[in-house]
């Protein structure tokens, strides 16, 4: 063994070491080669290294620079997300990569940093630095260990900070990685199409009077669905009368109040608003979100001209008007025989049922003014302009008048008559009331800017309400033209509104005629007789258009106002009931969206470029170095000694190879001799009978 091993030996004399440092200046000046010690018999080896490139060293380098260019193009990728819809398909995969990343980064960060701190420093030894300087880079390969340094060798210069701030990236990009994406809910706006119900149409009362007169069957099956529905609006609950929606999730439509073609905002306390009826329009095709549109409606409009009440047992003589239903029962009529029969309807007349048609009713409604016979192909008017399809199709509703000129159209009084019965049976409880109304009638048309909000976890039930309203600025027919002005419906709605209670005693029972009092219906359980004693004008006019509206709207629709007519989410059926209108709509939705903080994701993205100069100039700075890389391994030790008869080859090998050659070799540190009175310390090989004997 020690035929080709040989101890490294040093003297740790200050004179010697005095002695070497002059002869290294005295080098440095002469180019010539100075010996290290004194019995050194000849040069040092040339600094060289190998030419062989291996395939792991080539696949060091590599990664060196693929590992942080991967990560800072993922960095660069993760903060282009930033305001993308969150729960795409690699949404999984991105956070388990941000979650493996953070946990490799301050591993990879240490390996690569810390790699050229040791290339840096070998290539600084060969090119000539102070002892300071390579002791504050070599001690400078993990975090921790270059803070040790900075306080062990007190090195407080500019290079102290370059160290600690570059380290600093460290658990900055960890950080940053971390803390750069979150979500937030977003608005987006896109434009999508509602479906709602179009109020014009036409009602079902002119099927069935068509049906009555000619026999077919009665209306009785089809008004007793009406009459239901009907009298489950009117006996809601308070907080559904007053709500923005009806019973069923329709949208109520509001009195309008104002002329001006300008849009208004209605107050945000529904309880503050007038709605024209207890029925709203069913809307269907709402998506989730926050949905705007507007939506084209009407109502009847009545405006009391006067109101009487009068409390006694008996009502003068004449108080009550004489009503005539005949010639409105004829107009109505649709039977083969009475097609050519002439029959007049002369306004001013009072056309309406009597307080006793068959069932015993309270309260008649009656109207002065119809549509000529002209329009309805009576009195032997069978033209053909008349008689076509397209103005078939609009007949028994006043949109057959909407691009209709020069019509006279006179104003349509309607007539309400009313008396309370508190009992027959006992003529001390008896306490009555008498009422008569008139009022002017006017279909007014409007524009309503509607906005709807569903939510997920809302299913099927979207919160809608109008926001603002304007009249229409669409063509349509005179307003003095309205649903009532045509027999057919007036006839059926005339007879059947007052018999939907109906009976000789309406005191706690007619909750049509207590709505007129109170909405809230509380009177109905007051001890209070002379119940119609509290009507005034202003609430008459508003609360019997309201019934009349409820009654026309529930006619029109039908069951449909309680199944598909109710406001639907877009996945549901996209018709709302046999007269629809389509309106593009404004859908603003909250959708979740990846917030890249801006802040983190320079952090982290300058904490990759600082990890990828690291391993460019790592690579750099190994190819630059002339010889073999030999720091931080043992073979450093003994590979340049004298006295370790080594291979020249070896002086090719890098540290670690030559390590990995003598990898079985078991050396020792300790005393090897003496020189000159003073002790000589070294490493050599266990085993050795030099270093037994001097043992």
């Amino acid at each position: 063994m020690t035929d080709r091993l040989n101890c490294l030996s040093y003297q740790v004399s200050s004179d010697n070491i005095k002695n070497h440092r002059n002869d290294i200046g005295s080098h440095l000046k002469s180019k010539t080669y100075v010996r290290i010690t004194d019995d050194e018999e000849e040069p040092a080896h040339q600094v060289r290294r190998s030419s062989h490139v291996k395939f792991s060293s080539v696949l060091k380098d590599g990664a060196s620079i693929a590992l942080p260019l991967a990560f800072t193009v993922f960095v660069v990728v993760l903060w282009r997300l930033n305001g993308s819809p969150s729960g795409d398909s690699l949404e999984k995969l991105r956070e388990d990569a941000i979650r493996y990343l953070a946990s490799t980064f301050p591993i990879l960060f240490a390996g690569i940093t810390g790699k050229l701190m040791s290339e840096i420093v070998r290539w600084k030894l060969e090119r000539g630095a102070t002892v300071g300087l390579l002791e504050q880079l070599n001690g400078s390969q993990t975090v921790g260990s270059t803070v040790m340094t900075l306080f062990s060798f007190g090195s407080f210069n500019l290079l102290s900070i370059l160290l600690l701030i570059t380290w600093a990236f460290s658990p900055l990009g960890t950080q940053g990685l971390l803390r750069m994406e979150s979500r937030r809910n977003e608005p987006r706006v896109k434009d999508i199409t509602i479906t709602y119900f179009d109020d014009d149409a036409r009602s079902r009362l002119v099927k069935w009077q068509e049906l009555f007169s000619t026999g077919s069957f009665g209306p009785t099956p089809g008004m007793r669905s009406l009459t239901s529905l009907y009298a489950t609006l009117v006996t809601t609950p308070e907080a559904t009368k007053f709500d923005t929606m009806d019973l069923w999730g329709n949208v109520r439509i509001p009195f309008l109040n104002h002329t001006e073609n300008e849009w208004r905002d209605l107050p945000s306390n529904s309880s503050e608003i007038e709605y024209s009826s207890l029925a709203g329009i069913p809307i269907s095709n709402l998506d989730i979100g926050n949905t705007t549109f507007t939506v084209e409606s009407s109502y009847l409009d009545l405006r009391c001209h006067n109101a009487t009440v009068l409390t006694g047992d008996q009502a003068p003589e004449g108080f009550f008007a004489h009503l005539d239903h005949s010639m409105m029962d004829t107009a109505a009529s649709s039977a083969e025989d009475l097609k050519d029969k002439i029959f007049r309807m002369p306004n001013g007349t009072w056309h309406g049922y009597n307080f006793t048609n068959g069932d015993a009713t309270t309260w008649s409604l009656a109207l002065d003014r119809f549509v000529d016979p002209i329009w309805l192909l009576k009195n032997r008017t069978t033209t053909r302009e008349l008689e076509s399809d397209d103005r078939s199709a609009k007949r028994e509703r006043p949109i057959l008048f909407r691009n209709e000129t020069g019509i006279d159209v006179g104003p349509t009084t309607l007539l309400f008559e009313a008396y309370a019965v508190s009992a027959f049976t006992d003529k001390q409880l008896r306490e009555h009331n008498h009422v008569k109304a008139t009022f002017g009638v006017t279909q007014k048309y409007v524009e309503s800017r509607v906005a709807c909000r569903l939510a997920a976890a809302d299913n099927t039930k979207p919160s809608c309400r109008v926001i603002s309203q304007r009249p229409s600025q669409r063509r349509h027919a005179p307003e003095g033209i309205t649903h009532l002005s045509f027999p057919k419906v007036f006839n059926l709605l005339s007879q059947r509104l007052p018999l939907v209670v109906g009976g000789s005693v309406n005191y706690q029972a007619d909750f049509s005629l207590y709505y007129l009092k109170d909405p809230t219906l509380r009177d109905m359980q007051s001890d209070e007789r002379a119940f119609m004693k509290s009507y005034t004008a202003e609430t008459l006019e508003i609360r019997l258009a309201q019934l009349l509206n409820t009654f026309l709207a529930v006619s029109q629709l039908s069951f449909e106002i309680a199944g598909r007519g109710s406001a639907q989410r877009k996945d549901s059926a996209n018709v709302v009931s046999r007269s629809n209108e389509t309106v593009p709509a404004e859908l603003r939705e909250l959708v979740v969206v990846v917030q890249i903080s801006d802040v983190w994701a320079a952090v982290c993205l300058s904490s990759g470029v600082v990890l990828l100069a690291a391993g460019v100039m790592g690579v750099v700075f190994k190819h630059r170095a002339r010889g073999p890389e030999i720091f931080g391994y043992i073979s450093t030790i003994f590979r340049d000694s004298k006295y370790f008869d080594l291979s020249p080859k070896a002086d090719l090998l890098d540290g670690g190879d030559l390590s990995k050659t003598l990898r079985e070799l078991q050396i020792r540190h300790g005393n090897v001799g003496s020189k000159d009175g003073e002790p000589v310390t070294g490493v050599v090989p266990l085993g050795d009978t030099e270093m037994d004997h001097l043992n």
